[in-house]
């Protein structure tokens, strides 16, 4: 990812989009679609721009060649890298399975 100028994810269908955050926190502008479910994160951060539902290739070509000639792009790195640091981003694990646990101890609790 360092070497790359940003990256371009247009998924037709992603839970999470894991690799959102990898790029985000990595410094490397994002162009995605809002179907990742973390897609939240690349305008949250300010680090690059997200898509909105239905595709239109013809809106990923403008915004990928808008973003590549962007003097914006040291922004969104900045902004990425800033974000990374400064989020809980990586309790995320954890904080889903205490939920999971709590939930399943709620359903054994009826029983």
């Amino acid at each position: 990812m360092l070497g790359a100028d940003l990256l371009i994810h247009p998924a037709y269908s992603e839970n999470t989009g894991t690799v959102l955050l990898e790029a985000i926190i990595a410094g490397l502008p994002v162009l995605t679609t809002d179907i990742c479910g973390y897609a939240y994160h690349v305008n949250r951060a300010q680090a690059g721009r997200v898509l909105a539902s239905p595709f239109q290739q013809m809106q990923l070509n403008t915004q990928l060649a808008e973003m590549l000639d962007s003097p914006q792009r040291p922004v969104w790195s900045e902004n990425g890298i800033r974000y990374g640091r400064e989020e809980d981003l990586y309790s995320m694990p954890d904080v889903v399975a205490d939920h999971i646990e709590r939930m399943a101890g709620m359903s054994h609790a009826g029983t």
